[in-house]
């Protein structure tokens, strides 16, 4: 790495903090170039280097003419895995106006980690619902989720734009009442980075979801990412912390709440 994209990504990073943390507050007007650049110490193209990123990510906004400058957006969005929400919900709790564009459905036979997971026996269909979340009109992730097409007949022929969970509670009387997530980090192919306007190979958070009702029966099984760049995980864990157990190459370690049961390696 340069001098200068190390001076740059430094930058980025207090930035992005100050964002976060409220120092500097959504709809904040940051000040003139000159100023900026005096103030954290750098030059004023590592400044401009700097606002493109987060332009792009969504953090800031830059507005031209009379009254014009740079103003804060909003911070990362976070998604709160301490409970069971749709993307809607906890986008337009954190003040962004969400949207959806939906992007492919069918009725399919489901691969086999998915019949798996489902529980679903060999030749049962599921639907396939693939999505773009939008935050503030800027795409924020990417969703596919599965469900049991014997289940919930004729889903596709419902309006698929808002929560899924809220439609399936409304029309078929089934409500979300566990789930079991998976987080990894992975790399943008080149259709992700298409659909997410950003750079194949940018960092995506992958979430992995089996949804379980409140009889205890998995009805959804879903992949969802994240942009990185736009996304901050929250979790609490219990007092003891958490336990870890790393797979027999040395490669991934998992991350579990203390007391619950491992997974056999």
């Amino acid at each position: 790495m340069t001098r200068d994209s190390s001076a740059a990504e430094n930058l980025r990073r207090v930035l992005v903090e100050e964002i976060d943390s409220g120092e500097l507050p959504a709809g904040a007007r940051l000040g003139s170039e000159r100023q900026l650049a005096a103030d954290y110490g750098v030059s004023r193209g590592t400044l401009r280097q700097v606002f493109a990123a987060l332009e792009e990510s969504g953090l800031i906004r830059r507005v031209q003419g009379r009254g014009g400058g740079t103003f804060v957006s909003h911070p990362k969005v976070e998604r709160d895995l301490n409970g069971i929400q749709g993307v809607p919900g906890f986008l337009a709790r954190q003040g962004y106006d969400a949207g959806t564009r939906v992007i492919g459905t069918q009725m399919t036979l489901p691969p086999e980690r998915v019949r798996s997971a489902l529980e679903l026996a060999t030749g049962e269909l599921v639907y396939a619902i693939q999505r773009i979340r939008l935050a503030d009109r800027r795409p924020i992730s990417i969703d596919l989720a599965y469900f049991p097409a014997g289940r919930f007949s004729g889903l596709l022929e419902e309006s698929l734009g808002g929560s899924l969970y809220e439609l399936l509670g409304d029309r078929y009387g089934v409500e979300p009442d566990g789930a079991e997530e998976q987080i990894e980090v992975v790399h943008a192919t080149d259709e992700e980075a298409a659909l997410l306007s950003i750079d194949a190979g940018d960092p995506l958070i992958l979430i992995r979801r089996l949804t379980t009702d409140a009889a205890g029966v998995p009805f959804e099984y879903s992949k969802d990412l994240f942009r990185a760049d736009r996304t901050r995980i929250r979790m609490r864990t219990p007092g003891r912390g958490i336990q870890h157990q790393v797979v027999a190459d040395g490669s991934v370690v998992e991350l579990w709440s203390a007391g619950q049961q491992l997974p056999a390696s």
